[in-house]
């Protein structure tokens, strides 16, 4: 299926570059509400296809930026209007992980909007967080605003190392691996930060 999807994306962006951009669009928006696809491998292809000079670069990525950012929303409103029946639902129940909603409750109480932006890093936790932020009632504007900020740079991220990687999808994979690495040292440094900066707060308070 994966090699399916990637082989249509390398076709349609060689031939017809407005479907092109619509297909890139509808991959970015599946990859959140439906988390088994494969979006992130398509976003970095899309990556090694911009470097060929078939579709224009920062139109291609502001396509998926988009995409990630509506589908996002969206399943944040959803849950928010319709909170625990979305959560009982037997399509959430199927494709999203579910179990770890109760868990999430805790971030958000910590670390409010910011925990959409950190777990957007975690692979399998980028939806699932977004519906617990709008079943918990998490305040619209700084979801809004995390939302935007975690679909930019993580799109952003995975763009550019498709660059770099080109079309290999086991280069990919591998570059995935390694991205999964660096993120989780990343993470818990400013983890670190945040809570050696909090209690250094709360010592000059």
């Amino acid at each position: 299926m994966e090699r399916e999807i990637i082989e249509f994306a390398r076709h349609i962006a060689t031939s017809n570059p407005i479907i092109a951009y619509i297909f890139f669009f509808i991959n970015a928006a599946l990859q959140i509400l439906f988390p088994p696809y494969p979006g992130d491998t398509i976003i970095a292809l899309e990556g090694y296809i911009s470097s060929l000079g078939f579709l224009n670069s920062n139109l291609l990525l502001l396509t998926t930026v988009t995409g990630t950012y509506l589908s996002s929303v969206l399943l944040y409103f959803l849950s928010f209007k319709f909170g625990n029946s979305l959560i009982a639902h037997k399509f959430t129940e199927k494709f999203f992980d579910t179990e770890n909603i109760t868990k999430l409750e805790k971030w958000f109480n910590k670390y409010g909007a910011m925990a959409i932006i950190i777990n957007k890093f975690i692979p399998g936790m980028g939806s699932i967080t977004l519906i617990a932020a709008g079943a918990f009632q998490l305040s619209k504007i700084p979801a809004l605003i995390a939302i935007a900020i975690a679909s930019v740079i993580h799109n952003t991220i995975l763009f550019v190392s498709g660059k770099l990687t080109g079309d290999n999808i086991s280069k990919i994979k591998i570059m995935f691996v390694e991205y999964n690495n660096y993120l989780w040292v990343g993470l818990v440094t400013v983890f670190i930060l945040y809570i050696y900066i909090k209690r250094l707060s709360q010592n000059k308070g």
